[in-house]
């Protein structure tokens, strides 16, 4: 039992319609169990905080738009390990869903209206949550144990395909944006053997 923790070393956002405002770091709670003949399951629960910004304008009106979610990611990983003196190269595939809940702050000015130019600019804000839909993901990836006494240091390069853009958004007549469906992550798993 133990923690896994890390950074994401892929951009987080697709298109030219939004720039990425999330944390690259992920961390959250990890148990990997050993079965025999070098084969395990770990199951994790990672965090990481998303987030980002769009803005579009032309002669009609601007808009801004700032989002800030948490992202959970829950791995499912089967890992064969190859028992070496020291240390235990291993490999990992497996599958995970992720729930991604926070909300959007948009800023909109309007200099036209239904007749016409406007006197002065219409300044509009508004909040709303963000539901978006669960994305499920493919994972592979590999590494190394480590162990000293009952400690073990595990760090590891993890890949995830994601089946949908979790994050979207478009303008009707501007750029659309979306969350990246390929991701690399850089982890260290920190466990404790209980027996």
């Amino acid at each position: 039992m133990g923690v896994v923790g890390g950074f994401r070393t892929t951009d987080d956002m697709a298109g030219t319609g939004a720039t990425s405002a999330s944390r690259h770091y992920a961390i959250g709670p990890a148990v990997d169990i050993g079965l025999p003949l070098g084969f395990g399951i770990e199951v994790d629960a990672v965090y990481r905080r998303e987030g980002y910004q769009t803005a579009f304008g032309n002669f009609a009106y601007s808009a801004f738009s700032d989002e800030r979610a948490n992202s959970w990611e829950f791995p499912i990983l089967g890992k064969y390990r190859i028992p070496l003196r020291g240390f235990k190269p291993f490999l990992e595939v497996g599958y995970a869903p992720r729930v991604i809940r926070g909300s959007v702050s948009s800023d909109l000015v309007t200099y036209f209206g239904n007749s016409g130019l406007l006197p002065q600019p219409v300044y509009s804000h508004f909040t709303e949550s963000t539901d978006w839909p669960v994305s499920q993901g493919v994972i592979a990836g590999g590494g190394v144990q480590f162990g000293i006494g009952r400690l073990r240091l595990s760090p590891a390069v993890r890949y995830t395909h994601w089946s949908n853009a979790a994050v979207s958004g478009f303008y009707s007549d501007g750029p659309s944006f979306g969350s990246a469906r390929d991701q690399v992550d850089v982890l260290l798993g920190i466990g404790w053997k209980i027996r």
